[in-house]
């Protein structure tokens, strides 16, 4: 695997060290990275069976809102973030699949987790069909739904069609996360120029934008890094001879640039030998207080 980092890449970098040679006493202790509270939403139609559930997950920091209609929960997501839906089979006014379905169509990135007891096994896995990440049987012990929950949060998986109406969204969300979770600051989000270039390559030049093909996104965050891992089922290409857009003779030509910006971006860039997956990781930033 060839492993790219910033510091040691061809392009030219220049990066300004804010305080550098100023002759100024800085601060270099950070400050403590405030707790991201997680954003759940359970669609229930046992409200009382749940309670013991929603206590524990809001004992564990998470912020729970509850509905018991499958319409409205359609309608909070659509006004608020949310970074998980839990999904009570049956819910009161629309089958599984068809809420899994509609989510999906809806809001692409959205992890759904299904509960369902053994009489509903069918509806479960039509739900795990349309989209649905995961399944937990009902009865359950909410340690169970903690452990599935603490995973999702960390690690999204999704797949998309091979359409450019689908990265915007999914470069949104991706940045949010990393600004959610204290990788990049708000003044950082140019971040998601990499994220939107490398997606449009693999759907562009793996699967010539045939919205049948899927490109995979995996992104997994933790307390030193981000990264994100996007791959497609194209033949790939040679990364190692890439022409520098920075050279005189490419300076005016309207492409070439998208990978020139996932390097200048990121902190390190990893493609795979076949050259058709490519993972973007950023790490978090030291402190550094602002000065006079």
């Amino acid at each position: 695997m060839l492993i790219l980092r910033r510091k040691n890449h061809d392009f030219p970098a220049t990066i300004p060290e804010r305080g550098k040679d100023a002759g100024l006493k800085v601060e270099t202790s950070r400050p403590p990275v405030e707790a991201y509270v997680p954003r759940l939403l359970l669609v229930d139609g046992h409200a009382k069976r749940n309670d013991e559930l929603t206590q524990a997950l809001r004992e564990n920091g998470m912020e729970v809102q509850i509905t018991n209609s499958a319409q409205h929960a359609l309608s909070i997501l659509q006004q608020k973030f949310c970074d998980a839906l839990l999904l009570e089979i049956p819910a009161s006014d629309m089958p599984a699949s068809q809420m899994v379905a509609v989510t999906r169509n809806r809001f692409p990135f959205l992890p759904i987790v299904v509960l369902a007891d053994k009489s509903r096994m069918n509806d479960a896995i039509g739900a795990l069909n349309a989209g649905a990440l995961h399944l937990i049987p009902v009865p359950y012990q909410p340690r169970q739904v903690l452990s599935a929950l603490r995973k999702i949060l960390v690690f999204h998986h999704f797949e998309l069609p091979s359409s450019l109406d689908y990265v915007t969204g999914a470069a949104n969300q991706l940045t949010e996360m990393f600004v959610r979770f204290g990788i990049i600051s708000l003044e950082e989000i140019n971040i998601k120029i990499a994220i939107v270039e490398a997606l449009t390559n693999a759907m562009e030049h793996g699967h010539r934008f045939d919205a049948t093909q899927r490109v995979k996104v995996e992104a997994k965050i933790d307390d030193r890094l981000a990264e994100i891992k996007i791959t497609d089922n194209g033949k790939g290409f040679n990364h190692r001879q890439l022409p520098d857009p920075t050279a005189p003779e490419n300076l005016y030509k309207p492409r070439g640039r998208g990978i020139y910006m996932m390097y200048r971006l990121m902190d390190e860039v990893h493609f795979n030998r076949k050259g058709n997956s490519v993972r973007l990781v950023k790490y978090r930033r030291p402190f550094e207080p602002h000065m006079a």
